[in-house]
């Protein structure tokens, strides 16, 4: 079985426990022994990664976590959008700041916000993800793990002190889509088309 009827197969087990059928999902093992080992695989991966409850062994294992998510991308997707945050994005599709955030009908704070990674994916709802990602002709999974690359572009102020570098990362604490919109300098318009 080759890499794409395999991604297809997890893809049909993940649209399988999106939907809480567990029939089709022992008809996948059952119906493709030759994926079976992949697939079994695959599945551990997804129950050990699956959100729940934080505690400190989830907190240790977060960066080796996000090192595997980082490699699983790169062997589907490729090297060049696995790593890549939005701001790269942006610049590849060719627009400026201000270009995306028209184009997209946000205020350019709130696009900044998403290049900074200061909105938290999961507080996107699906329609809003896809609509972003269709934006930027990327899937909705694509442009979510490059939401989770994305941070601020390093500032070089080497007489800042300690107590204004800890205010500037107070200043990026993560914040919801609609938290951001709202505090926005968007139109009404514009407001009520995002959270609609």
């Amino acid at each position: 079985m080759n890499n794409n009827e395999l991604h297809h197969l997890k893809i049909a087990w993940l649209a399988a426990e999106e939907a809480g059928d567990k029939q089709t999902q022992f008809a996948l093992l059952r119906d493709y022994p030759e994926a079976q080992e992949a697939l079994i695989d695959f599945i551990a991966a997804y129950r050990i990664t699956e959100p729940g409850e934080t505690n400190e062994q989830q907190v240790e294992v977060l960066p080796l976590t996000q090192r595997a998510y980082a490699t699983a991308l790169e062997r589907v997707y490729g090297p060049s959008m696995a790593s890549a945050d939005l701001r790269q994005l942006r610049v590849q599709k060719g627009l400026s700041l201000a270009e995306a955030a028209r184009g997209l009908h946000l205020g350019i704070d709130v696009w900044k916000k998403f290049e900074d990674g200061v909105i938290e994916l999961f507080s996107l709802s699906e329609r809003q993800l896809a609509r972003l990602a269709h934006f930027f002709q990327v899937s909705a999974e694509q442009f979510g793990g490059m939401l989770n690359n994305s941070q601020p572009l390093p500032a070089l102020d080497r007489r800042q002190t300690a107590q204004a570098a800890r205010r500037t990362s107070d200043r990026r604490k993560k914040q919801s889509f609609d938290e951001a919109i709202k505090k926005s300098t968007m139109s009404k318009e514009q407001k009520k088309e995002w959270l609609a």
